[in-house]
C-alpha cells in the first residue's frame, strides 16, 4: 500500500513538472511572437511590447528574451525622441548578459546603451558600458575588440581629449588589421586619425594621410569618400583657403547624397550644409550661402544630433547679421538662440537636481533601514552602549543630510550664477545703440553689429563649459569692452596688466567671473563723472590661484549708491568663490581709506586647472 502511495506521489510531481514545463515554453513562445510582431507593425510597437513587459513579469521567462524586450523597447523610445528612456532600457538590456558576449546582437545592446549615454553627455556612464561590454569579450582578440576601441575613443573625441583619442584610434586600427574587418574600416579609422593629429597640432602629418587616401579614392565607398573630403575641407577651412575648402566640402556632398537615407544621412547633410553655407558666407557669395542654409533648415532639428542644432541656429544668425538691415530678423534669430541656450540649461540642471534628488532618497532609505537594524542589535548591549552608538548614527545622519543639502544649493547656485551672466540691460542697450547707428553710419553698425554677434558666440560656447581657457575669456572680455565703449564713447579707458602669466598660457579658469565685476565699474562708478574714466585689470599667478584686481577711479561707494556696491551676480560670484577658494570678493572704497583718488578696488582669488581633465 505505502509503495504505491509513493508512486503516485512520484507521478504527480513528473506530472506538475511537465505542466510546468510546458506553460514555461507557452509564455516565451507568446513573448517571441509579440516581439516579431512588435518590429512588423510600428503603430503597434509599443502596445506588443508592453503586453510582452506583462507576461514577462507573470512568468518565468529567458533571459534572453528579458534582455530582447528591453533591447526592443530602447529603440522604440530612441524613435520618439525620448533618449533619456532610451537608454534606460537599452542599459537594462545588457544586466542579462551574465557570461562572454555570444553573438553580435548581444553586442548591440552594449553599444546602443553607449549611444543613448553619448548623446546625453553622460561620459561617465559611457566609460561604464564600454568596461561592462571589455569584460564580456571571451579574447583580447575578439572581433568586437575594434568596437570597444571605437567606443573608447569616440567618448574622449565628445570630451575634447584628442591626444587620448588619438592613442586609442591608434588601438582600433592594429585591432581591425588582426579581425575579420574590411580594408575599408581601417581607411575610416585613418580619417578620424588624420583630424586627431590635426587637433593636436601635427598638421602636417594629418595631411599625409589624407592625401594618401585621396590617392586610392576609386577604391573607396560612398561613404569613406564622404568622410574624406569633409574633413579635407575642414582642415582648409581652418586654414582659411575658403574655396578649397567648399570645392572638397560639395564632393562630399555628392558622394552623401547617394547614400541610403538614415538617422546619420539626416546628421551629416544638415552639418554639410551648414558647412557650405559658412564657406561661401567668407567667399561674398551670399545668395549660394542662402539656398544651403535654407536646406539645412528643413532638416527636422529634433532629428539631429545637438552640435548641428547649434550650428544651424549659429549660422542663421550670422547670416542674418550680415544681409538684413531690417532687424526684426535678427531679433527672431537671437530669440532662437536664447531658447535653444535655456532649454540646453534647463535639461542640464534638472537632470543634475533629479539624479540629486534620488540620490538623497536612496541614501534616506539605507540610513533608515541601517537605523532599525542597529536598533534591534542594540536591545542586546547595555544602556550606556546603546546611548554612544545612538549618537553616532545620528551624527552621520546630520553629516549626510548637511552635505546633501551644500550639494543642492551649489548646483542651484551654479544655475543661478549661469543664468545671469550677460545682463539683459547691456543686450539690448547695445542692439538699440546699434540700431541708431544704422541710418548714419551703416558701416559701422554693421561692424559692431558682427563684433555683438561674435560676442554672443563667445558666451553660448563658453557658459556651457565649467572650465574655459585663459584667452578665450579674456577675449570675450575684450570683445564686452569694445561693445561698452560703442554706447559710451569717449567715456572710459582699460587696460589689462599681466603678471607671472601670459595670455596664451594654457590654464583654464570658470567663464564670466570678472565681466559682471568690470560692468559694475562701468554702469555705477562712471555714472555722473565728467572726467576720463579708467579700468585697470591685473592678472597674476600666486599662492595656487589667479589672483583678480580691477581697479576703478569712479565715484566710489557713497551713501547715494551704497544699495549697488554688490549686484546680484556680484553676490553668486562671491557665494561661488567661497565654495572653491575658502575666500570671496573683497571691495576697497579708496574714498573710505583717507586716499585723495576716488574709486574701488575689486579683489578675488579665481581657481584654474591646468588641463581641462584636472
Amino acid at each position: 500500500m505505502l509503495k504505491h502511495a509513493f508512486l503516485c506521489i512520484i507521478l504527480c510531481y513528473f506530472i506538475n513538472a511537465c505542466h510546468l514545463k510546458k506553460s514555461e515554453n507557452d509564455s516565451n513562445e507568446k513573448v517571441t511572437k509579440f516581439q516579431k510582431k512588435s518590429s512588423l507593425n510600428p503603430d503597434s510597437t509599443y502596445i506588443y511590447l508592453n503586453q510582452s513587459n506583462n507576461l514577462i513579469k507573470e512568468s518565468d521567462i529567458k533571459d534572453s528574451l528579458k534582455a530582447e524586450n528591453n533591447y526592443l523597447l530602447g529603440h522604440y523610445f530612441k524613435s520618439k525622441g525620448k533618449i533619456d528612456s532610451a537608454a534606460i532600457y537599452f542599459h537594462k538590456a545588457t544586466d542579462f548578459i551574465t557570461d562572454s558576449i555570444k553573438h553580435d546582437r548581444e553586442t548591440n545592446y552594449f553599444y546602443y546603451s553607449w549611444d543613448a549615454y553619448i548623446i546625453q553627455d553622460k561620459y561617465g556612464d559611457c566609460f561604464s558600458i564600454i568596461d561592462k561590454l571589455k569584460s564580456k569579450l571571451k579574447s583580447e582578440n575578439s572581433d568586437n575588440l575594434p568596437l570597444v576601441y571605437y567606443m573608447y575613443e569616440n567618448t574622449y573625441k565628445a570630451n575634447q581629449d584628442y591626444k587620448k583619442a588619438l592613442e586609442i584610434n591608434i588601438l582600433q586600427i592594429d585591432a581591425l588589421k588582426k579581425s575579420e574587418n574590411t580594408e575599408e574600416d581601417v581607411r575610416e579609422a585613418l580619417i578620424v586619425q588624420a583630424q586627431y593629429k590635426y587637433k593636436n597640432g601635427e598638421i602636417k602629418e594629418s595631411g599625409k594621410i589624407l592625401d594618401s587616401l585621396i590617392n586610392i579614392e576609386n577604391q573607396l565607398n560612398l561613404s569613406t569618400k564622404y568622410n574624406l573630403y569633409n574633413e579635407v575641407g575642414i582642415h582648409s577651412y581652418y586654414e582659411k583657403e575658403y574655396a578649397k575648402a567648399l570645392k572638397s566640402y560639395l564632393k562630399g556632398l555628392g558622394n552623401l547624397q547617394n547614400m541610403e537615407p538614415s538617422d546619420y544621412k539626416n546628421n551629416e547633410l544638415s552639418g554639410t550644409y551648414v558647412n557650405i553655407s559658412d564657406a561661401y558666407l567668407k567667399l561674398g557669395n551670399l545668395k549660394k550661402s542662402s539656398i544651403y542654409l535654407d536646406s539645412a533648415t528643413t532638416i527636422n532639428l529634433s532629428k539631429i544630433r545637438g552640435d548641428n542644432q547649434r550650428n544651424i541656429l549659429k549660422q542663421q544668425f550670422e547670416f542674418a547679421s550680415l544681409t538684413n538691415k531690417d532687424f526684426s530678423k535678427v531679433y527672431n534669430y537671437l530669440d532662437s538662440i536664447y531658447n535653444y541656450q535655456e532649454s540646453k540649461y534647463t535639461n542640464k540642471y534638472t537632470k543634475e537636481l533629479v539624479a540629486l534628488k534620488k540620490s538623497i532618497d536612496n541614501e534616506k532609505r539605507t540610513l533608515a533601514e541601517k537605523k532599525d537594524l542597529e536598533i534591534k542589535n542594540l536591545k542586546r548591549l547595555f544602556f550606556l552602549s546603546a546611548l554612544l552608538i545612538l549618537i553616532v548614527v545620528i551624527s552621520i545622519l546630520l553629516y549626510k543630510q548637511r552635505q546633501y543639502r551644500f550639494e543642492k544649493r551649489n548646483i542651484q547656485m551654479q544655475q543661478r550664477l549661469l543664468r545671469s551672466q550677460m545682463n539683459p540691460h547691456f543686450t539690448f542697450n547695445t542692439l538699440y545703440a546699434i540700431q541708431n547707428e544704422i541710418q548714419e553710419n551703416p558701416d559701422k553698425a554693421t561692424s559692431y553689429l558682427l563684433k555683438f554677434s561674435r560676442l554672443l558666440r563667445l558666451i553660448l560656447e563658453n557658459s556651457t563649459q565649467n572650465f574655459v581657457l585663459l584667452n578665450e575669456e579674456l577675449e570675450a572680455l575684450k570683445k564686452y569692452i569694445q561693445l561698452q565703449k560703442f554706447r559710451f564713447p569717449n567715456k572710459f579707458e582699460f587696460e589689462i596688466n599681466l603678471l607671472n602669466v601670459e595670455e596664451e598660457d594654457f590654464i583654464f579658469i570658470p567663464p564670466m567671473l570678472i565681466q559682471p565685476m568690470i560692468e559694475n565699474s562701468i554702469e555705477h562708478g562712471f555714472s555722473g563723472i565728467n572726467y576720463l574714466g579708467k579700468i585697470k585689470l591685473t592678472l597674476e599667478l600666486k599662492d595656487n590661484f589667479l589672483k583678480c584686481i580691477i581697479e576703478d577711479n569712479g565715484v566710489g561707494i557713497n551713501s547715494t549708491n551704497k544699495n549697488k556696491e554688490r549686484s546680484t551676480s556680484t553676490l553668486l560670484i562671491d557665494k561661488y568663490l567661497k565654495n572653491s577658494t575658502k575666500k570671496g570678493i573683497e571691495i576697497i572704497n579708496k574714498t573710505n581709506n583717507n586716499n585723495q583718488q576716488s574709486g574701488v578696488v575689486v579683489k578675488l582669488n579665481i581657481p584654474y586647472k591646468l588641463t581641462e581633465n584636472d
